[in-house]
């Protein structure tokens, strides 16, 4: 009885995030690139540049599934904020500094792996970050990739607004400043560039630690998924630049950018 009213009650606050996220997709003009490298029957972890707090909508609106994502447990500090980022963003929090709040995560977390056809959004730069280049990634989804056996596909969203500077007074709030990234980037034209998976189980990332240490194994297993995801970034930028300096991009959508493209420097290894 307890699990059917828990259900039930995550469905009716359900509602509300997929009405949004429906009506942002019709006023949005989102293009999803290599959409087919999403996998239809298998769970997978995606890996996403985080340039404003619209992020998890516009992926949302744009793969068109239902994304847990792992976001800063700072965002969850009031009934507010917590409902706004469990329920129209779907987020789980992991806390930073206080670790022993992470155990409850988790559980959650390793909980909804083990179903079928889940999928998982990781931010690898670990913060919000607005300005023109990539921060150096963190082992977060590589570790949580290397745990679950999950492969990661690098997903690149270019060409969003980025809302509020960092040092601005509504930025202290990533909720906030998700709010109103999410308006100023309404009837935004944006584009979803997917990159290929990354196998944590792989011959060319398991066979080169094979005869290490458990521990030295571990590590650079990590290191070793990390620099693949970092690879995977660049091959996406390049991808989104020469679309952009070719005019397929705008040929393909059928409209022109009114604003000039900010080249966005490579994750250097």
């Amino acid at each position: 009885m307890k699990n059917f009213k828990t259900k039930l009650a995550d469905f009716f606050y359900s509602i509300p995030r997929i009405l949004f996220i429906n009506f942002y997709r019709l006023v949005t003009r989102i293009r999803v690139v290599n959409y087919n490298k999403i996998p239809g029957d298998k769970s997978v972890i995606l890996a996403i540049n985080h340039t404003t707090g619209a992020d998890p909508i516009v992926l949302l609106s744009a793969i068109k599934r239902r994304i847990y994502f792992l976001a800063g447990g700072k965002n969850f500090g009031s009934r507010f904020t917590n409902f706004f980022m469990r329920k129209f963003a779907n987020s789980i929090p992991v806390f930073h500094e206080q670790i022993e709040k992470n155990t409850a995560s988790f559980k959650e977390l390793f909980k909804i792996s083990k179903k079928k056809n889940i999928f998982f959004g990781i931010f690898p730069e670990g913060k919000l970050n607005k300005n023109n280049k990539l921060e150096v990634f963190q082992k977060g989804a590589a570790y949580f990739s290397y745990r679950t056996k999950l492969p990661i596909i690098p997903i690149y969203i270019h060409n969003l607004y980025k809302g509020v500077p960092s040092g601005s007074f509504v930025a202290r709030s990533n909720v906030a400043e998700g709010i109103i990234s999410i308006a100023v980037n309404t009837f935004r034209k944006i584009h979803v560039y997917i990159g290929d998976p990354i196998n944590p189980m792989a011959e060319n990332i398991v066979n080169d630690f094979k005869d290490m240490a458990d521990g030295g194994t571990y590590k650079n297993t990590l290191e070793q998924i990390n620099r693949k995801l970092e690879e995977g970034f660049n091959e996406l930028i390049d991808e989104a630049d020469g679309l952009f300096v070719s005019g397929e991009s705008a040929g393909d959508t059928g409209y022109q950018d009114e604003d000039p493209v900010e080249d966005f420097p490579k994750v250097k290894p």
